[in-house]
């Protein structure tokens, strides 16, 4: 039983560690182009759950959309 009371303890800090995570910012999608698509398509499609995060990703893609239109 002591021996599982370690692993539960490191279990429940890894769980509600992930829940309070920061939304990822405008300068990590500049950064991971990939998840930028991923999070842009699950935003449309209403399945992303972090509104933060779709602020963020749709930003990102005007900015990108209007630097490729000015050539740059």
């Amino acid at each position: 039983m002591r021996a599982c009371l370690p692993l539960t303890a490191v279990a429940l800090a890894l769980a509600t560690g992930a829940c309070t995570s920061e939304p990822r910012g405008k300068d990590h999608f500049e950064r991971h182009p990939d998840e930028l698509a991923a999070v842009l398509k699950a935003c449309a499609d209403g399945t992303h759950n972090v509104p933060q995060e779709c602020a963020n990703a749709a930003d990102v893609d005007i900015l990108r959309k209007a630097r490729g239109s000015l050539g740059q």
